[in-house]
């Protein structure tokens, strides 16, 4: 079972890292940029792409029932299709990237730098290696790879002992490097969503206790979720800097927690769902991942050509909401065609792949 209002969230999150990276170019530095933030939060848009992936890619182990098996071959099939799904349209809009930053160079130079791998693209094609400089936002897919890869082994976990996968929880987050705890974080704050979904979707929050503190708790949640650019407004000092190292807390575990919350809600809320199932928002939803991946080209060839492109405009405010007009319009035009050509036959090369390395040999009887 598809749950089509989460493809709507992860589409408007896409749409934020686009309005997000436009606006956050040129004016990152500025108070208007910092609460334009809050609301286009494309900088944490990241916490509900992870937490919703551990949501959905654990769903078939939990809906309908636990009893999918998770053995070697499973697990192949799994790690085949994931990493089809993912690997084959990034390593396109990389080829796409890595043209457009050497597009000045002469086709023999290029092709010649491309062959002995002088702008080191093979490193930043691993996706594992932390090498981004074609396409930035790549350190995202990277932490989706490598994070979602341990989705089975940490259902297994769940399967077996609540206690042991809190614990876990625990531990990565006290002993993981940074950059690994907080992925791990966001994908088993997914995976307890998941498991506690029919219970979360029937709760009645008008009987609970905190029903009549509803709206501040919602606010803290927003707070959380914003905390980045809040701080950006307002540092915690040395000292906050300080408990926050020591504990090996990042904002975005904070927002992983706002993240799953936010989602929480609207697993609770039929009208809000039904809001979601706007079939634009749904269309959102299915092209999102060739939305995010293309974005990028969109802002900063505007950008680049920045001061060109508004010397056409009278004032300012035009020039930027006319450019930004276009830079949407423009990624979600492409983003249609990529997800078409692109997307959906990495999708069902993945199953086919996935299949085929899964099947279970044919015993052969002795002669």
């Amino acid at each position: 079972m598809r749950i089509h209002y989460l493809d709507s969230v992860r589409g408007l999150a896409a749409f934020s890292v686009i309005v997000y990276h436009f606006i956050g170019w040129r004016w990152g530095e500025t108070l208007n940029y910092k609460l334009a933030s809050m609301v286009f939060n494309g900088s944490d848009a990241v916490s509900l792409f992870f937490v919703l992936s551990g949501l959905v890619l654990s769903w078939k182990y939990f809906e309908p029932d636990t009893s999918l098996p998770i053995d070697d071959l499973h697990y192949r099939r799994y790690v085949v299709n994931r990493v089809v799904r993912l690997y084959l349209p990034f390593l396109v809009a990389l080829a796409g990237y890595y043209f457009y930053n050497h597009r000045h160079d002469a086709l023999g130079v290029l092709a010649h730098d491309f062959v002995l791998n002088t702008h080191h693209w093979a490193e930043e094609a691993l996706l594992i290696r932390g090498k981004h400089d074609l396409y930035i936002p790549a350190w995202t897919l990277e932490l989706e790879m490598s994070a979602s890869l341990f989705v089975p082994f940490l259902v297994l976990l769940l399967r077996h002992s609540r206690q042991l996968f809190g614990w876990l929880v625990l531990v990565v987050l006290v002993l993981g490097p940074a950059f690994v705890s907080w992925g791990l974080f966001h994908f088993c704050l997914g995976i307890g969503l998941t498991y506690y979904f029919r219970r979360i979707a029937a709760a009645d929050t008008r009987r609970a206790w905190w029903h009549p503190f509803r709206f501040g708790l919602y606010a803290l949640v927003l707070v959380l979720f914003s905390l980045r650019h809040i701080l950006r407004i307002y540092p915690t000092g040395e000292l906050g800097n300080y408990w926050l190292g020591l504990l090996r807390l990042d904002t975005f575990h904070f927002t992983g927690v706002a993240a799953a919350l936010l989602l929480a809600y609207v697993i609770n809320s039929p009208r809000l769902q039904r809001v979601l199932e706007w079939r634009p928002f749904l269309f959102l939803g299915r092209i999102s991942y060739s939305v995010y991946l293309l974005h990028w080209f969109f802002v900063i060839y505007v950008m680049d050509h920045w001061d060109k492109l508004t010397a056409h405009f009278a004032s300012g405010p035009l020039a930027f909401g006319v450019l930004l007009l276009a830079v949407v319009a423009g990624t979600l035009a492409a983003g249609t065609v990529f997800n078409i050509v692109v997307e959906r036959p990495a999708i069902r090369l993945g199953k086919r792949l996935a299949d085929r390395v899964g099947r279970r040999p044919v015993p052969t009887l002795a002669a």
